[in-house]
């Protein structure tokens, strides 16, 4: 009897959707992509444009532009998964204040 329901049992998590967290490469390239996808940094910028986007630390860029920089953090977006969920990183960008040279 226990035989069956075992087995059963490792079918179906066998045949369940499987996420996983990207690997780092990818994460930093998706955080990338957030950035330089943001409106609100693209208007910081205007007709400047951004020249760069460096990494300073983890959930920490430093983007430039015009004479400027602004530093863009990246927070986690708040979920309604269940515990134990595992998939990619869900997260939000939040500007800091643009700084220009004198």
């Amino acid at each position: 009897m226990r035989s069956p329901i075992l087995a059963l049992g490792l079918i179906v998590l066998a045949t369940a959707p499987a996420f996983a967290l990207l690997p780092p490469q990818y994460q930093r390239q998706a955080e990338l992509a957030a950035i330089i996808d943001n409106a609100a940094v693209t208007e910081a910028f205007g007709m400047d444009g951004i020249y760069a986007v460096e990494f300073v630390e983890d959930d920490l860029y430093r983007v430039y532009g015009g004479g400027c920089t602004l530093e863009v953090s990246i927070v986690d977006a708040p979920t309604e998964h269940e515990a134990g969920f595992a998939g990619a990183r869900e997260f939000t960008t939040e500007l800091g204040d643009k700084v220009c040279a004198e």
